[in-house]
């Protein structure tokens, strides 16, 4: 299982905005919440996403997976 503390801030701050559980994400698609993961250190919007979460998630590559975790 991948390690909380390894997830990039902006992945952190996207989950917090939309008040997904992280936890529970993991128990549930660790495989997703690890390509998740991935897939937001190769963005080319890394840098910019963690102060403009709003906007971001409009146009964010793994919106559907976080979608998915809201449907959860």
């Amino acid at each position: 299982m991948v390690n909380l503390n390894e997830m990039p801030y902006p992945m952190k701050r996207m989950l917090d905005y939309l008040e997904i559980d992280v936890a529970r994400g993991f128990e549930l698609m660790p495989e997703k919440m690890e390509a998740a993961m991935q897939q937001c250190v190769l963005c080319n919007m890394f840098h910019t996403c963690d102060y403009q979460v709003e906007s971001r998630y409009l146009i964010c590559p793994n919106r559907i997976v976080y979608d998915q975790f809201e449907d959860l």
